[in-house]
């Protein structure tokens, strides 16, 4: 929904309303009027708190890390730094009514001191507890939020609405502009329906005595800022997405380092190689002194088929690092 032209209740005039906007004065006569718009879901976008130049630092910060290549580390240039809006959906609601309770309680201990009888200790060990009945009433709001689209690339799940829409520090909300956002950012749609991440919301178990319903739910669209920097690495596109209110890594990948890996398949490819060797020359050396030698060093020839079970086993796991592709994920901190 882009912007609205209402008529002023007051003087006539024309009145202009942006999305995210329910209270609008007229530049005509000065009042102020509250608009409802029925049946419509309000948009809202986070304000951005990184620019530009504090995501591609904090892209290239992500990537000082050990198993990135080093010429990577030291000279990395990111071809596109982009803005991304990503809606969610921040459900509302508060549970009205009554719960019917139901315990059992006993009464108050005894104390406990060098002038009380041990009668009366037994006694209340022996007294049965009381079942009593209670109606309660609840009033509780429930709040949900969640993204309203599949984009894993960005991880979303490493961001922390619930903090910021409901902690100390609130981010402030401002108007969806979608002419002037969209000039500026990509700005993603709504893929998941939001009547349904409602039911989600106020879904629940309920127990006898229950009586409470939802009353008052509201969804809202709230579009959050989040940079992606994408680079090239020998002829290879990758991504880093960082958060566009922290400036918290997210999510990306990286190219990794192979050289370690093929050393290591190498390395225990040699060390098998010497250990079967060793025992092939001892075992299979057509000298009947050598044979004496081999029957008489129990010892070395254990050593030496530890030795090459460890070299297949390093050689294995350098081969399954190569044929992995060389690319490695770069997360950042789950809630």
């Amino acid at each position: 929904m882009g912007l609205m032209h209402l008529g002023c209740p007051s003087c006539g005039g024309t009145l202009s309303l942006a999305e995210g906007e329910r209270i609008v004065a007229c530049r005509y006569c000065g009042s102020r009027s509250l608009v409802l718009v029925p049946d419509a879901t309000p948009r809202y976008v986070l304000s951005l708190g990184v620019s530009r130049d504090e995501a591609a630092a904090a892209a290239q910060a992500a990537l000082q890390r050990s198993g990135v290549p080093r010429v990577l580390r030291e000279r990395v240039r990111f071809k596109d730094i982009l803005l991304c809006y990503i809606p969610f959906y921040e459900s509302s609601a508060i549970r009205l009514g009554t719960v019917f309770l139901r315990e059992r309680v006993k009464s108050v201990s005894p104390g406990v001191d060098d002038s009380q009888d041990d009668a009366a200790m037994q006694r209340w060990f022996d007294e049965p507890p009381v079942e009593r009945e209670d109606t309660k009433v609840l009033e509780q709001e429930v709040v949900r939020d969640g993204p309203a689209c599949d984009l894993p690339e960005l991880g979303l799940d490493c961001i922390k609405l619930a903090e910021l829409r409901r902690g100390a520090t609130k981010v402030p909300l401002e108007p969806f502009d979608p002419v002037a956002l969209q000039g500026k950012a990509v700005v993603f749609g709504p893929t998941k329906p939001s009547d349904r991440f409602a039911e989600e919301g106020t879904w629940r178990l309920r127990a006898t005595g229950d009586r409470t319903g939802y009353v008052e739910q509201r969804v809202k669209l709230l579009y959050y800022p989040v940079w992606q920097a994408r680079y090239l690495y020998r002829g290879r596109s990758y991504d880093v997405a960082v958060d566009g209110i922290s400036g918290a890594l997210l999510r990306g990948h990286a190219p990794r380092t192979t050289e370690w890996a093929a050393a290591l398949a190498v390395g225990g490819l040699a060390l098998a190689a010497l250990g079967a060797g060793r025992i092939a020359r001892l075992l299979f050396l057509p000298h009947a002194s050598a044979l004496a030698r081999t029957a008489g060093n129990l010892e070395s020839l254990i050593l030496l088929a530890l030795a090459g079970a460890a070299g297949i086993f390093v050689a294995r796991l350098g081969w399954k690092r190569l044929r992995q592709g060389g690319e490695q994920l770069l997360e950042g901190e789950t809630r």
